[in-house]
């Protein structure tokens, strides 16, 4: 006889694992993958907002820059100019320029050494003296001026007032410094 022997392990049909009550994998995987998409969209859309923001001020430094640049090539040009305006001024009130402006366009002549106009003040009227160095004529003459239209006329000379103007303008700048 045929004796089989006990076998102490059981091979029988593999048996389903029990599930226990968690929701469905699909539905959950799902849900999950939306909330990933959504936070994952708002953190690109984040990083490019703030990209932009970056690339705004850094253009705004830029612009800033050549402006300053711009500014400072104006500056520059504006000084060199301002440098040539006062060596003009100062050429211009130059003596020998006065001498050359007053004798050759006003007509003045230039003294001789007999001949010295000194002008006193005495009161209220306005006296000239007039000195001569000649051997035989050692008195000066006095020439009293009266006439008020020619004192009008001496005092409302356009060019010594604009002269005279411009001096006092070039002596307040140097004041100034």
């Amino acid at each position: 006889m045929i004796v089989a022997r006990e076998k102490t392990e059981y091979y029988g049909l593999p048996e389903k694992p029990s599930r226990s009550r968690r929701p469905r994998k699909g539905a959950a995987m799902r849900g999950l993958l939306r909330k990933e998409r959504l936070a994952l969209t708002g953190l690109v859309l984040l990083g490019f907002s703030c990209c932009l923001v970056i690339a705004f001020y850094y253009t705004q430094v830029l612009i800033t820059g050549y402006r300053i640049s711009m500014a400072e090539k104006e500056l520059a040009r504006l000084r060199v100019e301002s440098h040539d305006l006062y060596t003009e001024v100062n050429q211009l009130a130059s003596l020998e320029n006065i001498e050359a402006i007053a004798v050759h366009e006003l007509g003045m002549v230039k003294p001789q050494n007999d001949r010295i106009v000194i002008v006193e003040q005495a009161g209220p009227v306005k006296q000239q003296a007039v000195a001569s160095n000649d051997a035989e004529d050692g008195q000066a003459e006095t020439v009293t001026l009266n006439d008020p239209k020619e004192e009008q006329q001496r005092g409302q000379n356009w060019l010594i007032k604009t002269f005279a103007d411009m001096v006092g303008k070039l002596e307040a700048s140097i004041q100034t410094g």
